[in-house]
């Protein structure tokens, strides 16, 4: 296994130096878990305006959508940069990364010309049809894991790559998760992965049907979205588990407690506490007039109202009688992330298996995708 990790590790390093050497933009288009894995990687270390403030390497996702107006919008970010892309799926079949794959491609072969397929880069499952092209074709290809859930995971090798290229060290990501491996093996109940992971079962035997995750730092937005379809995937089959839903605070704050206050409680609450990225203090400004009636506030920070906030929302819930738990990152870096996306992992697939549900099954059809081919006249 310490071989197999190496072995990626140095892949995942050599394609990274090799992109770096060819391009300013990495274009990631992909689909599934790893693909919003490597988003909020990106965003929780780089902050969700990284491509704005940062000089290095821009991250660019896309392959979530079938609107013309983002394809048209992506066209003219690439204008006059120098591109590379990464093809990050399981298998490649879905509709709306295929179109972008497609057309993205199209557009390096009328611009590079024969020098396009050294500047694709592709990760998928072996003998997945995105993995045949890759190999006929002569792109790079980092094949994802064939152990279990490896191909849903947020530590294969395609998310790595990404972080990688963002400027955040894989092996770092991959230390935190087997960190998180050697904690959260612990046959005790004090174990966290155990206490959440049957924190959930226990309120959803109860009728708490709906899991709200909150989070009051907003470059972990992409980290909601990983979590809320990872959750649905893994842990929602057959009418079993709670029904995930990622809640941005503050701007949802009144949603959040709308729901707390009704009287057929069906809902509970995750808050998600996670270390400042930012250590500079920022004031807020004195108002003479307080128009708003917020003059109590002059001379505290952002970071007092951000914990005032989260404080109010524990005491308000819990005293409103919604189940409130809490979950803290410890360090916000490489290590921690990979240790966050292994605790949520492992955490979903205990919940899943309380309910007597296999969350890897990978038998679970979209019919909603098959259907979109039939009627396209696939």
């Amino acid at each position: 296994r310490d071989r197999v990790t190496a072995k990626t590790i140095h892949a995942i390093r050599k394609a990274c130096e090799t992109i770096s050497g060819q391009c300013d933009t990495l274009v990631v288009a992909g689909s599934g878990e790893g693909y919003l894995a490597a988003k909020a990687g990106v965003e929780m270390l780089g902050g969700r305006y990284r491509n704005l403030l940062d000089s290095r390497m821009r991250i660019v996702f896309t392959g979530d959508s079938l609107a013309s107006s983002d394809w048209i919008a992506l066209c003219r970010l690439l204008e006059g940069r120098e591109f590379c892309l990464l093809l990050l799926s399981r298998e490649g079949a879905e509709l709306e990364m295929c179109t972008a794959s497609r057309a993205l491609r199209w557009l390096m072969e009328r611009r590079y010309g024969q020098g396009a397929k050294q500047r694709v880069y592709v990760s998928a499952l072996p003998e997945s049809p995105l993995a045949v092209m890759a190999k006929e074709e002569g792109f790079t290809y980092l094949p994802m894991a064939q152990c279990l859930a490896g191909g849903v995971s947020a530590l294969n090798a395609g998310t790595l790559l990404v972080l990688a290229a963002a400027g955040i060290d894989p092996l770092g990501v991959l230390e935190g998760a087997a960190e998180g491996f050697s904690q959260y093996d612990l046959r005790a109940f004090e174990n966290p992965v155990w206490m959440y992971a049957g924190a959930r079962y226990a309120l959803t035997q109860k009728g708490r049907s709906t899991e709200c995750l909150g989070c009051f730092t907003p470059d972990f937005g992409a980290f909601g979205a990983w979590w809320q379809q990872y959750f649905l995937r893994h842990t929602c089959r057959e009418g079993a588990g709670a029904m995930p839903v990622y809640l941005p605070l503050p701007s949802a704050l009144d949603a959040m407690d709308t729901v707390a206050q009704g009287k057929d409680q069906r809902v509970f609450e995750t808050l998600l506490q996670v270390p400042e990225r930012c250590f500079q203090k920022v004031n807020i400004e004195m108002d003479w007039k307080d128009y708003d009636g917020l003059g109590f506030l002059a001379g505290k920070t952002l970071l007092d109202a951000q914990e005032g906030s989260f404080q109010a929302v524990l005491q308000a819930h819990t005293d409103l009688d919604v189940p409130v738990i809490q979950v803290s990152m410890q360090t916000l870096d490489a290590a921690g992330v990979g240790e966050l996306f292994y605790f949520f992992e492992l955490a979903g697939a205990i919940s899943a298996c309380a309910c007597g549900v296999d969350p890897f099954d990978g038998a679970c059809a979209g019919a909603s995708r098959a259907l979109a081919k039939q009627l396209l006249g696939g």
